[in-house]
Order: C-alpha cells, then structure tokens, then sequence
C-alpha cells in the first residue's frame, strides 16, 4: 500500500466513547450474594399449582403414587419464558414430550445399568444442544436428566406399567401446559408487548448512556434487546392486516429500530442534556407500552417534545412514536431487521468442528456418563442423585459460574436435605403432601431469582418429597446421609470435570471469532458499495448482527475462565468494543457506499491485517488505514479498531 493515499493515524477521540473498564468475573463470594430481581410471584404459584395439582387429584382418587409419578409432567411448566403464547405453545409441547420420553426410557432399562450411564449423556448433550443452537433460555437438560433419573427408580414390573407411568407424566406435563397458557385468555398479546416495551425501556438507557463509559455495553443491550422483540413479533405469528393493535406494535417496534440507528449514527451529535432529555420521552413511552391493551388510547406526550431543544430528524421519529401509541396511521420506513432464522438453519449452522455449542454439549454428555458410571459403580442407595446433582452443576454459564454452582448446590442441598429430612419424619399424608409440594414449588420459583443457594434449599426436599413419599417406610432410612454423599460427589465430578476438559474452550476460541467478525465487517462494507439486491443486504446484515452479539457473549465466558490464557486476554476488550462499534455503525448504514477500487483494494487488505493481527494476538502490520473521504465516521471506527489492536497478547 503506497502511503501517499493514506491518513495518518490520528487522535479520533472527538468521534468516539470512552471505554469503560473490562467486565470482570465475580469471585467466590458472589455464590452467596442476592440479586436485586424483583420476585416473580405469578411464575411461582403457577409452577407450584403445576407439580402439586397431579398429586392433588391421585389422592382424590385414592391413588398417592399415581398422582406423586403425574407431577414430574408438572415441571413442563419451568420451560416457560416470556415468549408469544403462540411460540410459547410449540416449545412447551415439545418440553413435555421430551420429559415424557426421558422418564419411558428411564422406566424401560432400569435395570440395566451400562443402558442408564449412556443415556445420562446422551440426553443431557442432546438437550443443552438444542437449548444452545436456539438460544432458548431456562433449565436446559435439567429436567429432561431429571425425569430420567427418577423414573429409574420408580418400579415398573411389566412394559403396560412403564407406559402407564409414562401416560401419567404426559397428563401432568398437559396440565402445566394448560396453566402456562392460561395467561392468553386474559391477554392475549401480553409477552409481546412487553417485549417491545422493554426494548424502548433499554433503548432510553442507551440514550441516556451517550458519551459515558457505560455506552458500549448500553449498545449491546440494545441491541440484545431490540433482536428480542424482532423475534418475539415473529413468533407470535400475528397477522397485522387483521388486527390494529398487532399493526401497532410492529410499528412501535419498528420506530425503536430507527431510534437506535439514528443515535448510532448520531451520537457524537448529542451532549449530555439533549441526551437525559430524550431518554426521559423514551422512558414515558416504555411505561406506556407496558399497559398498553387492545383500543386503549396512551397519554398524549407531543407537546413535551416539540418543546424539546432537539433535532428535527430525532423529534419525528419521538413524535412518530407518540402517534402510534395515540392509534394514528403511519407510513412504515424500512429499518434494519434483526431476525434469528429458522430452527433448522440454528440447529444446521451450530454443528461444526469448531462450534462452541457443540464443543459444550460434548463436554456435558461425557461428563454425565463419569457421573453416572460412578454412580451406578457404587452400592449407595438411590445414587441417581450423583448424575442429577452433576447435571444442575455444569449449567453454569462459565467455568467459574459452575465453580460458584458446585458449591450453591452442595450448600442449599445439604441444608435441603435436613428440611426434607424433617418433612418426612413427619409422615405427610394425603392432601398435606400436595399442599407441601406447592409450597416449596412456589418459593423455589419465587427464590432462585434471588440466590441460586437459596432456590436448592427448597428443591431438595421437594424432589425427596415426590420421589421417596411412594415408600415412606424406606425414605429416612435410605437418603439422610446417602444423598449427603451423593450431592458432593456430583458435585465435585461436575466441577472437576469442567475445569479439566472445558477449562480453556472460550479462551482458544476468542482471538478467532474476533478476527473472523473484523473480515465479515470488510465484507460487508465493500458490498454495501456494490450490492443491489436489498434481500441479500438484509440476510448478510442479519449475520454480522448475530455474530457482534455472539463475540461479546464469548468475551464474558472468557472471563469467566481459571487461566492464564483468560487472563491475558482481557487485554483484547478494547479491540472486541472497537469490533463491536465499527459492526454496529455498519448495521445502521442503509445508504450504498461509493467506494473507488482503490478503496476496495486497500480496505480489503487493510481489514485481512487487522483480522489477522487479531487471530495471531499481535499488532497489525500497517502504518495508517485508507482515506474515505466521504466517510469519516467509518473511518474514525477502522481507525480505533487498528489502535485497540496494539497490543501483544
């Protein structure tokens, strides 16, 4: 590259954010710290109406052990997110189908002990696949390992008895199918509305966040954020001719959409009092969004903002907002669509040599065949509990946050265990068992948010209660101090075994997905220059979105990691922010770049050294980044990506 057509590298602080430090992973001290969620009431009775109902109408029916094997159906209901009911429906069907075929295969080799270790692994990598490729949130293979384990020891003396027994979980799982949705009878739009007004809440902080060193991070909430509300309107499969109130909320979702991309392209324009100004529009407009009903007319807020010392661009698009929330027809504007795929493209593009998904639920499924070989090695009585606890353990997000997990689990089970211990002593009979396990259902649900040491206190005798209430004159006898060794036995494999084969996974993985975004962002950028096809634009914009988000999900698994190598590279957080904020000022761009082919050319090579430096954890071999005249901000961004990446790792 001939200098001469070349900027020198210069101060760009006048169109960039201060970055703020590197998040950091908590220590050992946060197993035991509360969070400040707010506690969720409705989700708890539902779940425990769920498991305690079955139970409920076995004993009406004078048959405790029929309703006791219904309620494992009932943690169906621990699947359920904040989704459309439509989406909702689908993936707690096949939750309960999973659950039902999990505690038949259970039932079915029992008795065969090297069958019951293979299939520990095989359903426990199966599930946390699938809930990875999907991104689904909650309890991924938890209750799928669950159902397994109990049904091993639940007698079933003939195949007409295992499929009775597997009728009786499909009943319960049905049931805790209906609860969850009984919610679309009352507000049928519920989950997607609020997700498009948790959005625009999101989208004021991002606002708010302007020239601080918390805007990164606000930007990729954001954008987390505005992808699930894209996808929450997709999933709830409405059809927006038929129905107004569907119209306006894609319509508010699609203004939310132009409101960050206008403040991403104008952010340096804003200083702090135009910023708190319009956040606060924002704000008012989430709390409405979070009321809104079918007809319901919102509190008109146009004269705030035409009051507003703002520009004219940012004062439509907030006055647009208000229009849409006062019912009035709007001319919809393309913006950027931040749309997943279809569940086969998901589950397709996450099987690969390289996939951290498929990587992490490899790691999962041999470290539950160790937990159930040893378990089924050893003549400790119901040992199930060793695979199970193992399973709970490694759900953690990180290594660290399965350290943290092992010792949460060990702790509020062991403690579980003397109230279980108590509750059976006291020989619960009849409805008295159905009103406990509601009990205990209900707070776990309530509690977990909190603390997840405190959530195990309760699961523990919970699930003792439903498994050993069948055999009351065994249980005491049999679990007191068995379960105490299994737990740390489970625990410490789960544990163990993650930091041994799973100790570097997203260390090594990092400086190559880090290079790998930087080439898509050359790519893009020179297509946007050249491609005519719109729907070819969107598709590939869609991909280098998920993939800026992906990056920064990796960096905080990165950081969650016991090595030396994790620790060095913390030094690479300013090259995955400048990554991010180049990408992102890229997503907003819908005007075509008009790039000479020298620009091509020397940004084509320019982003390969960059990428490069990045995979090689190394300072780029260049001396300046090509002039883009006519695209300054672009070039200020290329700019403090070549500067993040100064550093030897």
């Amino acid at each position: 590259m001939s200098d001469d057509k070349k900027s020198p590298i210069y101060n760009h602080t006048e169109i960039h954010h201060k970055i703020e430090a590197s998040p950091k992973a908590p220590g050992i001290k946060a197993a035991f710290r509360f969070n400040h969620a707010s506690s969720p009431w409705v989700r708890g009775i539902s779940s425990g109406l769920s498991s305690s109902l079955p139970i409920l109408i076995g004993i009406l029916f004078d048959h405790l052990q029929y309703g006791l094997i219904a309620s494992i159906g009932g943690f169906t209901y621990l699947y359920t997110k904040d989704e459309p009911y439509a989406q909702r429906g689908v993936k707690l069907f096949l939750a309960l189908l999973g659950i039902t075929l999990c505690f038949t295969l259970g039932s079915l080799f029992a008795d065969v002990s090297w069958m019951k270790t293979i299939l520990f692994g095989v359903i426990g990598a199966v599930s946390v696949y699938v809930f990875g490729a999907l991104k689904i949130p909650g309890p991924s293979a938890m209750f799928f390992v669950l159902s397994f384990a109990v049904s091993t020891s639940i007698p079933a003396p003939n195949l007409q008895a295992v499929f009775l027994h597997a009728g009786l979980v499909f009943l319960g799982g049905t049931l805790s199918w209906c609860i969850s949705m009984s919610g679309w009878l009352i507000n049928p739009r519920g989950p997607e509305t609020a997700a498009v007004a948790k959005a625009h809440r999101q989208l004021a902080s991002f606002v708010g966040s302007l020239g601080t060193e918390s805007f990164h991070a606000e930007q990729h909430k954001t954008v987390v954020e505005l992808r699930a509300a894209e996808t929450a309107m997709k999933q709830a499969k409405i059809n927006r001719k038929k129905s107004s109130f569907a119209h306006r909320l894609f319509l508010l979702n699609q203004k939310a959409e132009g409101l960050f991309i206008f403040v991403m392209a104008a952010a340096n324009d804003f200083n702090p009092a135009v910023s708190k100004k319009a956040q606060a529009v924002i704000e008012t407009f989430a709390s409405e969004m979070a009321t809104l009903k079918k007809h319901k007319k919102i509190r008109d807020v146009r004269e705030e903002i035409e009051e507003l010392s703002i520009k004219e661009e940012l004062r439509t698009l907030l006055l647009d907002v208000n229009d849409v929330l006062q019912m009035k027809e709007l001319k919809e504007t393309e913006y950027i669509q931040f749309s997943q795929g279809s569940v086969k493209i998901r589950l397709k593009a996450a099987f690969h040599k390289r996939s951290y998904v498929l990587k992490n639920a490899l790691r999962y499924g041999i470290i539950m065949i160790i937990a159930a070989a040893v378990a089924y090695t050893t003549n400790i009585p119901r040992s199930y509990w060793i695979p199970l606890t193992c399973a709970g353990v490694m759900l953690g997000a990180t290594v660290r946050a399965t350290v943290q997990r092992g010792i949460q689990r060990s702790v509020g089970t062991i403690l579980g265990i003397l109230i279980g211990t108590g509750i059976l002593m006291l020989e619960p009979t009849g409805i008295v068992i159905a009103l406990i396990v509601f009990v205990l259902q209900s707070t776990i649900e309530i509690v977990i948010v909190k603390n997840y040491a405190l959530g195990t206190l309760f699961i523990t005798p919970n699930a003792l209660l439903i498994a050993e209430s069948g055999h009351p004159d065994k249980a005491i006898s049999y679990f007191t101090s068995a379960r105490v060794i299994d737990i740390v036995i489970g625990s410490v494999i789960g544990v163990v075994g993650t930091v041994l084969i799973f100790k570097r996974a997203s260390s090594l993985r990092l400086p190559y997905l880090l290079g790998d975004v930087i080439r898509k962002e050359g790519q893009f950028l020179e297509m946007l220059s050249t491609e005519q096809d719109e729907e070819r634009i969107k598709r590939e914009r869609n991909k280098l979105q998920g993939e800026l988000v992906n990056l920064r999900a990796l960096y905080d698994n990165v950081i969650g990691e016991y090595s030396k190598t994790a620790v060095k590279l913390e030094g690479l957080w300013p090259a995955v922010v400048a990554t991010q904020q180049l990408g992102y000022m890229l997503l907003a761009s819908f005007e075509g770049y008009e790039l000479s082919e020298t620009e091509k050319r020397e940004l084509k090579e320019t982003f390969a050294q960059l990428a490069a430096a990045a995979e090689q954890k190394r300072a780029p071999k260049l001396s300046s980044v090509p002039t883009l005249k006519h695209y300054p901000i672009i070039q200020g961004e290329i700019v403090a990506l070549y500067e993040s990446l100064q550093v030897e790792i």
